[in-house]
């Protein structure tokens, strides 16, 4: 085992500790909230962790000592048995464990550990990643191994300096009924496990790692009843199968030191979701939770192995500790929406949106789409076929009757009901244009797939929060796609869309109108407007129409598809795009006013005072074409035309002007990256792009108030986690620095790109 460097600042937040394609998250590490094992659901689990030991044997009138993963005293389950007793045994009970203080406690965090050290004890949870093997091309043993649902933890106990023994405890109290012991075979009778019904489960083994000579044969015990103490100490009925407290301990004996190891793992074996039927693709490699948990214990010395390397690997990557620990925490999150089915004895792959459990949210695939081709190339053909295949629509455009002013976007707070349909909005008369394809916001929620053609989230007559995002959605396929035939070159793929490339492109047409971008809403919208994937923000970026951020974006979508084009050999529609995407730099470059771009190009519009920061988020992808030789050129010959060139120089002191800004409209008052000069509300995945564009696109970290503004930034960046967001581990929406929606979230790892 590695040895890991502990956290400089706080350490009392929750982390997700997740395998890859199980939507299962082991989540711990807020004092005085519960967490443990979740499934499927978009927040911590409802279970009191308990990690600790004990002064003494199993028996001993001694406190136990326990990491502060829990509400408090335990409510107590025996009381609905136990209506008139006076003073029932386990109506009586001590409280159930004392926490361990802050000060007790010191937390290392890496990009594939968790640890805790206090006193004697150390507590480890293991979740390493990597490639997930295309099923079509795989060994069923290579699939076993990278889809195995579950994590390992390690739970060390030193004794070496003490005189009598020590008792080590893991232990589970579940809030609604349906915990028992293991008795299946788990690999040997040293072996010990509890589970939830027969969706999650515990195992453990104990070993002797004194390390001085003879080894001992150490044996964990089961207990289930209703607290951890009580398990404990119970020496005639330490399982009550009534009860809702299961776990595992070891005693340790003077001189020695144990580390039991944990597999803490699920098993979904029946069909999860609906509209389309899945069930997860690992039960194609497993039978059931025992031998998900039996595999595990097996494995563990190589997935801890494996953990430390991956740690080793961010640790010495050329980034701040701030830098490191965004990307560790974000690493953690992501997999833990990640869910792998088998749809028609296909593979289906699918990210959850976070708290809210939107699958394939199309505006976090175009973000996780580094992330995922740097790892899997396999599941971002996936998704892009099954939005063709499934979840694309045709639709009109609207052209309206009237030159009216444009409908205003609102700035709220996301966690409350967005502002009503705007009344002038729906009553402004509009004929109808050809528009063409486009793709749905997301596939479903919560395990349901939504209806063919259609998103969980998008309705008519809306002018903000849940409206359609048309164009943006035609810009993440296409960007989404050439990032694919960046990385793969897979010809043979993009040949079988040559006709979905071409109907982007013709659908790209019809919405730019003169000026070549955005310039007319969806009739899916009826009375409403169309917004970007900024759905909760305010008027400078939530409106489509006239967007400097969607701008760039359909600017970075045509040389995409000038690349796309190229590739199938059409030349003419290669030249079309590279000649759209020329037009719209052009007019982006002419929007600039004293240096800075209006948000909105509508002189009307409130947005047009507005100065965001987004407006250069496209310009991460033709860096990427170039960086990985797809282009066939230089990054720094991305912008070789006159018209690009200025664009490129406009978007570059845009940046430099509002990071430097003297009012420091752009930045929070704790250095925190503010995306809208007119809104309090910040993404961190956006942000973590749009950091990447200044340092790699525009070089400006080489100015030293560029970068003493980014080291800030980064710092604020930690508390907004740590602090702000430490019940909900990483959070996307940050309002004034905390947390306040987009939560639980995989998103972040657009903070991956810092890597190189």
């Amino acid at each position: 085992m590695s040895i890991r460097r502990p956290l400089s600042g706080p350490i009392g937040f929750n982390a997700q500790h997740s395998p890859m394609g199980a939507f299962m998250s082991f989540t711990c590490g807020n004092p005085g909230t519960k967490g443990g094992i979740g499934l499927q659901i978009g927040q911590p689990a409802d279970q009191e962790v308990f990690i600790g030991l004990i002064d003494g044997d199993r028996y001993a009138d001694a406190t136990l000592k326990c990491l502060p993963f829990y509400v408090g005293a335990a409510s107590n389950a025996a009381e609905a048995f136990m209506v008139e007793q006076a003073g029932p045994s386990e109506a009586n009970v001590r409280p159930d464990a004392e926490p361990f203080a802050e000060n007790e406690i010191k937390r290392s965090y890496g990009w594939a550990t968790d640890s805790w050290e206090a006193g004697d004890l150390t507590f480890t949870v293991f979740s390493p990643f990597g490639p997930i093997p295309d099923p079509s091309k795989s060994s069923d043993r290579d699939m076993r191994d990278a889809l195995r649902p579950a994590v390992v933890a390690q739970l060390i106990i030193d004794n070496t300096k003490g005189t009598k023994p020590k008792t080590g405890i893991f232990a589970l109290n579940h809030s609604r009924p349906g915990p028992r012991m293991i008795t299946d075979d788990l690999g040997g009778s040293a072996r010990v496990g509890f589970a939830f019904r027969r969706e999650a489960g515990v195992a453990a083994e104990v070993v002797d790692i004194t390390g001085n000579g003879a080894s001992d044969k150490p044996h964990a015990f089961g207990f289930m009843r209703w607290s951890a103490t009580d398990g404990i100490r119970e020496k005639f009925n330490p399982v009550h199968l009534l009860g809702s407290c299961p776990g595992i301990g070891f005693e340790v004996p003077a001189g020695k030191r144990y580390a039991m190891t944990l597999a803490i793992g699920s098993y979904l074996e029946a069909p999860v979701t609906t509209g389309l039927s899945g069930k997860y693709l690992y039960t194609r490699y497993y039978t059931d939770l025992t031998d998900v948990l039996r595999s595990t214990l097996d494995a563990a010395a190589k997935v801890i192995e494996k953990s430390d390397a991956l740690d080793a690997k961010l640790e010495a990557a050329t980034l701040s500790d701030d830098q490191k620990f965004l990307i560790a925490h974000a690493t953690h999150s992501y997999y833990g929406s990640t869910q792998l089915l088998e749809i028609d004895k296909q593979p289906f792959w699918v990210v959850n949106e976070g708290e809210y459990c939107m699958m394939n949210t199309l505006d976090l695939s175009v973000d996780h789409v580094f992330w995922e081709l740097d790892h899997n190339p396999w599941v971002v053909k996936n998704l892009l076929d099954n939005f063709v295949s499934h979840y694309s629509y045709t639709d009109k455009v609207k052209v309206y009757k009237d030159a009216g002013v444009s409908v205003h976007s609102f700035d709220h707070d996301p966690s409350q009901p967005p502002p009503p349909p705007d009344a002038a909005q729906l009553s402004r008369a509009y004929e109808t244009a050809p528009g063409g394809i486009s793709f749905c916001h997301d596939m479903g929620a919560h395990n349901n797939f939504a209806p063919k053609g259609r998103s969980s989230y998008e309705l008519a007559n809306l002018t903000s929060t849940f409206s359609y995002m048309t164009v943006e959605q035609l810009c993440n396929w296409t960007l989404t796609a050439a990032c694919y035939l960046a990385k793969t070159r897979d010809t043979s793929w993009l040949k079988k869309n040559k006709k979905i490339v071409e109907e982007v492109l013709e659908s790209f047409v019809n919405r730019g109108g003169e000026v070549g971008f955005a310039q007319f809403d969806s009739d899916k919208t009826a009375g409403g407007q169309e917004i970007t994937t900024y759905d909760s923000l305010d008027h400078s970026l939530a409106q489509t129409r006239n967007n400097v951020y969607m701008a760039v974006k359909c600017w970075a979508s045509y040389r995409a598809l000038n690349l796309l084009f190229r590739d199938l050999g059409d030349k003419k529609a290669a030249q079309k795009a590279q000649e759209l995407a020329e037009k719209v730099a052009g007019f982006v470059a002419d929007q600039a006013v004293d240096g800075v771009l209006p948000a909105i190009f509508e002189k009307d519009n409130p947005g047009y005072n507005s100065r965001i920061l987004p407006a250069v988020e496209g310009c991460v992808y033709p860096y990427y074409f170039a960086k990985t030789g797809y282009a066939g050129i230089k990054p720094e010959e991305v912008y070789a035309s006159a018209a690009e060139k200025r664009m490129y120089d406009a978007l570059k002191l845009h940046t430099e002007k509002l990071l430097l800004d003297p009012e420091k409209r752009s930045v929070f008052a704790d250095g925190g990256i503010k995306l809208s000069s007119t809104s309090n509300n910040s993404w961190m995945s956006k942000i973590s792009i749009f950091l990447d564009v200044t340092r790699r696109v525009f070089g400006l970290n080489a100015n030293p108030a560029v970068a003493e503004v980014i080291k800030k930034a980064d710092a604020a960046h930690v508390t907004w986690q740590a602090v702000g967001s430490a019940y909900w581990a990483c959070c996307d929406q940050i309002v004034s620095g905390e947390g306040k929606a987009s939560r639980y979230y995989p998103r972040i790892i657009t903070s991956a790109l810092w890597i190189d």
